[in-house]
């Protein structure tokens, strides 16, 4: 798992398709539908029910979305601080 895939599974998450994950990952869907396939496969389940092109989650994508979240913005604090410290 990769802060990328991460990227890619809170923009399919959060649109609820992999057509619209495309438009705000700056990707394609296949791209997003592979990576999110890859994350199943190393998580060992279904991350989403696919239900006419829109995109359900499971009980594993919604704890899955919790901790994203919370990597992603530790992510973003850790650089937004590196960023902003003086050098000594």
């Amino acid at each position: 798992m990769t802060i990328e895939d991460l990227r890619y599974f809170i923009a399919a998450y959060e649109s609820g398709s992999f057509k619209s994950a495309t438009q705000a990952t700056g990707s394609v869907p296949s791209n997003v539908s592979w990576r999110i396939r890859n994350l199943e496969g190393s998580l060992g389940g279904k991350l989403f029910e696919r239900k006419h092109r829109r995109l359900q989650p499971t009980r594993k994508g919604m704890r899955l979305y919790g901790h994203a979240k919370t990597v992603m913005a530790m992510l973003a604090e850790a650089e937004r601080e590196v960023r902003l410290a003086r050098e000594v």
